[in-house]
């Protein structure tokens, strides 16, 4: 059972008495997930409130792609932190879908219709979450407009080169590699463009780097695990991966 200091400390729960979280304490019901694991997906009824309370959990948008759809991380869930807001506001249907982006998340997730039945029995409850719900919403959507217009110059820029021949080799499957490690790089000088084909079809997937300073390089026949290697060692770490290099 998660205890009672935990719940204190839950950004939703704040200003509750300790008698107050009991019922939330006794209604909730802790999972565990591991890495790659999905909670649930965009669309889904919003039947439930969760919060995190170990681990990572990454809120995703899933656009239609020609074979899966291609998965962009909009933000991230630290513990503490709730999600699912949907499940209170109307059509209550989840927004964003979220996956489990530690080795093993722990959440406690709590039955809405729950919720709203002790609500009604003790109405300070109601009002000090939604209170609390209300200011956490409001300040998530300022840091999304913050993020959203800040501006940084981009030291580096990396091309996926989405031609048709690109995406028949696997280049959307890179592109995704790709968007899944920049938010958790913490990295605000990166740039990522889509490219046409550089006029090397046998060699596609192809990647473009440019770093300010030095010169363009490319890598080709990238898969997303190259992809992950790449940003990482030479993006992150300044080391460029010669033997991925064409020639």
């Amino acid at each position: 059972m998660i205890s009672l200091d935990f719940l204190k400390s839950v950004d939703l729960f704040k200003g509750l008495e300790e008698d107050q979280l009991i019922p939330l304490q006794q209604e909730g019901e802790e999972k565990q997930y591991l890495k790659g694991k999905k909670l649930f997906s965009e669309g889904d009824e919003a039947t439930d409130l969760w919060i995190l309370v170990d681990g990572q959990i990454d809120l995703c948008s899933e656009l239609p792609g020609r074979v899966h759809p291609e998965i962009f991380t909009v933000s991230s869930v630290s513990p503490g932190e709730a999600l699912g807001w949907s499940s209170f506001v109307p059509p209550y249907r989840y927004r964003l879908s979220a996956y489990c982006a530690k080795d093993i998340c722990t959440v406690l997730r709590l039955g809405k219709d729950s919720l709203l039945r002790l609500f009604e029995s003790d109405f300070r409850v109601g009002y000090r979450v939604m209170t609390n719900l209300a200011a956490v919403i409001s300040k998530r959507f300022q840091q999304l407009q913050e993020s959203a217009t800040a501006a940084p110059y981009a030291q580096i820029k990396i091309k996926v080169h989405l031609a048709t021949c690109g995406i028949a080799a696997g280049a959307r499957e890179v592109m995704k590699a790709l968007m899944e490690e920049l938010p958790r790089s913490g990295r605000e000088d990166i740039q990522v463009e889509s490219a046409g084909c550089i006029g090397r079809c046998d060699t596609e997937p192809n990647v473009t780097v440019e770093i300010e300073g030095e010169e363009p390089v490319i890598y080709q026949k990238m898969d997303p695990e190259k992809m992950r290697r790449v940003f990482r060692r030479h993006i992150l770490e300044g080391q460029v991966q010669s033997d991925l290099l064409l020639r």
